[in-house]
């Protein structure tokens, strides 16, 4: 993910609109052909779930489809974010940046 404070090259994006696409083709690929169909190339054995950290944006939300105008909430995983042009993309949907906290818990 690009740093807030760095805007997203051209490439930058079209490396992550084309890594985004091929997971889709995956996933319909696998809704095609059931998981018998699929051929995986690495396996991996002894495994088990982690979670690892993944960047988010908290903040009050207007427009949001589930979330009342006004509250606070959480978006899904950000992929990319240019906070001088104020534009976030998170996995779901496109966010409009507004003013942003600086120095203090957002859910004081």
């Amino acid at each position: 993910m690009t740093p807030p404070d760095k805007a997203a090259t051209r490439t930058e994006l079209t490396d992550l609109a084309n890594k985004l696409r091929d997971l889709a083709f995956a996933l319909d690929e696998l809704s095609s052909v059931g998981p018998e169909g699929i051929e995986a190339s690495v396996s991996i054995s002894e495994w088990t779930f982690a979670k690892r950290v993944v960047p988010i944006l908290v903040g009050k939300m207007m427009g949001h489809p589930s979330i009342k105008n006004g509250n606070i909430g959480a978006t899904t995983e950000i992929f990319y974010i240019d906070a001088a042009a104020g534009l976030a993309r998170s996995f779901n949907r496109w966010y409009r940046l507004g003013p942003a906290v600086s120095d203090q818990s957002v859910l004081q």
